[in-house]
């Protein structure tokens, strides 16, 4: 009796690790390792769907049958890697079945059940793709405006301010109304040079991909706070490994947005940005300044242009899934509460997967 009730449970344990495998919303691929070459021994449905093959068709076909020539020097790479126990994601290309090629990512890991067999997950990332490249190219013109900015309208107001100091002191028997509009002249010339400097600031790009998100953060908000005279500070706290890459560059536009907003705005003295991530990926972030405040249930409407920073950071936020809490008062400062979901893009692949997935 107990051997049946046991068998019982083990086969019903069997069913539900083979529903989830089905239906999981990513490409999952069991791979036999054992042989030469590797060999495909499973799919799930959304393999199926993403590629155009049957499991059928798939099934007892190279690892290779997917891969374009041109990255099978990184699958071959995945699989050494993968044969010495580590847990490997990269980035390659694959095609569908029409030979159309489309970028992915791929995390592969031995089987913790059986170490003849691999467990890849395979993502496609052809919109991640576009959407770096779009923010690739609004970097690059970023660039270019900024050195325009600089070697263009900031140069010609320099050499304005320039002469304009040289004419005050050739007219000292000038009458005083010259004097006056000269020394009203540079404190006008002054001003719109200084808001040039913080316009090229704001422009300036960041390398994120060489710096890292936390640390280009760090930076740009210590010499965010250097170059507007603010005491500026961030910190992080949470699982900082686990920000998916997505949020990344959405994310330091958002605080870049958020602090010019404070800056020309809020007439502050301070500000502060604090970063959460959770362990799932879910982002919760602050933007607490010290400064005059407004009423937040007049943002967007007819007369409150200024607030346009807010409202681009929101529409940021919105297509993102994500929420903005706005709380301020007139008098007592502002505080953006920004919080985005989990992306949901990696899952665990290192638990009860294996041979439960595959059907002898």
């Amino acid at each position: 009796m107990v051997t049946n009730q046991f068998n019982s449970a083990s086969q019903a344990s069997e069913q539900r690790y083979r529903h989830l495998f089905v239906n999981m919303p990513i490409c999952i691929f069991v791979v036999n390792l054992t042989v030469s070459p590797a060999t495909i021994l499973d799919v799930n449905k959304r393999t199926e769907l993403v590629y155009g093959f049957t499991a059928a068709e798939l099934v007892g076909n190279p690892v290779t049958y997917l891969v374009p020539e041109e990255s099978r020097t990184s699958l071959h790479n995945i699989l050494r890697r993968v044969q010495r126990g580590e847990t490997v994601t990269i980035e390659t290309t694959t095609r569908h079945r029409d030979g159309t090629i489309f970028p992915v990512r791929v995390i592969a890991t031995l089987d913790p059940t059986n170490s003849g067999r691999m467990i890849t997950v395979v993502e496609d990332i052809t919109t991640e793709r576009q959407r770096r490249s779009e923010s690739e190219a609004i970097e690059a013109e970023r660039l270019r405006i900024a050195h325009e900015i600089h070697d263009g309208v900031a140069q010609s107001l320099a050499g304005l301010r320039f002469k304009s100091a040289l004419w005050s002191h050739l007219a000292d028997s000038a009458p005083p109304p010259m004097h006056a509009a000269l020394e009203e002249l540079q404190v006008g010339l002054n001003i719109a040079i200084a808001d040039l400097r913080r316009a090229i600031f704001a422009l300036r790009p960041v390398d994120l991909e060489t710096l890292g998100l936390i640390p280009a953060l760090r930076q740009w908000v210590a010499d965010f706070g250097e170059q507007n005279q603010l005491a500026a500070e961030f910190d992080t706290t949470g699982s900082n490994e686990n920000l998916p890459v997505a949020y990344e560059l959405p994310l330091f536009r958002i605080i870049q947005e958020g602090l010019n907003n404070i800056n020309q705005h809020a007439s502050a003295s301070s500000v502060r940005v604090s970063l959460t991530v959770d362990a799932a990926g879910g982002v919760a972030l602050s933007l607490r300044d010290n400064g005059c405040g407004f009423d937040p249930n007049m943002v967007g409407k007819v007369g409150l242009a200024e607030h346009f920073g807010l409202r681009h950071i929101r529409e940021r936020v919105l297509d993102l899934g994500g929420t903005l809490d706005i709380r301020s008062a007139i008098g007592q400062g502002t505080e953006l509460l920004i919080t985005l979901p989990p992306t949901n893009k990696e899952i665990n692949i290192t638990q009860n997967t294996g041979a439960h997935f595959v059907s002898d």
